[in-house]
């Protein structure tokens, strides 16, 4: 289903953040980006309560950043009250995905976020403090389906043969949501701030620089293609990745060869891995 939320929207999924530290971390990053500025921005939060203070600085975060908070997606009742005595508006997602533990093994931001902890009195630390890192790995193999693996695992692997598949023939544009109950083909570009997700496979017949997540309802065996791969935001099933500060790179050039790059897991972490052709 196509959501548009608002004009000049751009959405940042901050579901995975288990504190306010965190939030904050995760958010100026996402905002530090350059088609993240004078956008309204469309925040997903999970279930961490914000009281006034708290939501204030996020706020204050984002206004600082040249962009506005439109409104907020959150299962906290705290949160929701607090945002209702803002005037902020919330947001009604239909999909419902269960968040992954934040991860986080990059020092610096370690660092930043107990700084942070500190400023809003969270001194206590994550349960998991590394982050599954995207990466580009040509010489590993992709897992093949062996002869005696457990039946459901099997059953995984295929489910998204089985699964209907929606086609679009258009670019996804920032602050647009598109979500699928089967698999998603996209012919067309995802633009950083818009968000894909579907069930089985996502398919991108251009560049995804969005957030995508396939094997929301839990299919850790899901694949994510594209022609080009440099999203903000990537998840299969509980598996979340984020894109390095070394490639964070926030427009790809547009050119007549590409080589297609394919996502999949392996020992629980994200790999992006060029398709070549073997003719």
């Amino acid at each position: 289903m196509d959501k548009g939320f608002t004009d000049n929207g751009f959405i940042i999924d901050l579901t995975h953040a288990q504190k306010v530290s965190e939030i904050i971390y995760e958010l100026s990053k996402a905002l530090d980006m350059p088609d993240a500025k004078n956008k309204h921005i469309c925040l997903k939060l999970g279930a961490v309560d914000l009281n006034e203070t708290e939501l204030s600085s996020i706020k204050t975060l984002i206004e600082l950043m040249e962009s506005t908070l439109a409104y907020i997606s959150t299962s906290s009742a705290a949160t929701l009250e607090t945002a209702t005595k803002f005037g902020i508006k919330i947001s009604e997602f239909t999909n419902e995905i269960s968040a992954p533990s934040f991860d986080d093994k990059d020092k610096d931001s370690s660092e930043v976020v107990k700084a942070l902890d500190n400023i809003f009195g969270e001194d206590k630390p994550a349960e998991n403090e590394s982050v599954k890192v995207v990466k580009h790995e040509d010489e590993i193999e992709e897992p093949e389906i062996k002869e005696d693996e457990e039946e459901d695992v099997k059953k995984l692997r295929k489910e998204p043969e089985n699964l209907p598949t929606l086609y679009i023939r258009r670019t996804i544009r920032s602050g647009q949501s598109i979500s699928s109950d089967g698999n998603l083909v996209i012919i067309g570009d995802v633009n950083s701030g818009a968000e894909i997700i579907a069930k089985g496979d996502i398919t991108v017949w251009g560049i995804l620089a969005g957030i995508a997540h396939a094997g929301s309802d839990g299919n850790n065996y899901a694949r994510i293609r594209a022609l080009k791969l440099n999203p903000v935001q990537i998840r299969i099933g509980d598996i979340f990745a984020r894109r390095p500060d070394s490639v964070n790179i926030p427009f790809v050039q547009k050119t007549s060869e590409y080589t297609p790059e394919e996502a999949f897991t392996h020992n629980g972490s994200i790999i992006i891995k060029k398709i070549h052709n073997e003719n």
